[in-house]
């Protein structure tokens, strides 16, 4: 089981297998146990991007880089994403927006993403305006600066991704 991963590679619909035999040669990859969803290790994720940009992967429908990816429970979720998400604080430069999205596969009966997404978002949000002394602006449609929560079963990976990264990008979407 991958520990140390840093992309969340989407598959086309029933194309997990295919999808996985593709990427092997560029990174570590498993299946996450969500159809059409792996977890990936790659040497230099720019480089995997670009390489998703030109079409090397043909059932590859989207990718999160991730920067942070660790074990989480229900009941420790919020806890540790409002510890994790701190580092990024002065990442919101002044004037600039930002955005949080979570996308939750499994833990359905246990927690909401749109729950997390609020809680975790206006904790960072009041530590943006008590550390820095003013009141950032947020944009959920189309931030500078994106916080992506990706959920997996018991594994969570948080994403920095931004604005130009998007547009440089279109494999990039976060939903």
């Amino acid at each position: 089981m991958l520990e140390n991963w840093n992309v969340l590679a989407v598959g086309g619909k029933n194309a997990e297998g295919e999808l996985l035999e593709e990427l092997e040669e560029d990174g570590e990859f498993e299946r996450s146990g969500f159809r059409d969803v792996l977890i990936g290790s790659v040497e230099d994720i720019g480089g995997f991007l670009e390489d998703a940009e030109n079409k090397k992967y043909t059932h590859l429908n989207r990718a999160i880089p991730i920067d942070d990816a660790f074990f989480v429970s229900p009941e420790n979720l919020v806890e540790i994403l409002k510890r994790r998400i701190e580092r990024y604080i002065d990442e919101i430069e002044l004037g600039e927006t930002f955005g949080f999205r979570v996308e939750r596969r499994g833990m359905k009966e246990d927690i909401s993403s749109q729950a997390v997404e609020k809680e975790v978002g206006g904790y960072f949000y009041d530590l943006i305006e008590k550390v820095h002394g003013r009141k950032p602006k947020v944009n959920l449609k189309n931030p500078d600066k994106l916080i992506a929560i990706e959920i997996v079963g018991n594994r969570c990976g948080i994403g920095f991704i931004t604005k130009e990264m998007r547009e440089k990008y279109s494999v990039i979407k976060v939903k």
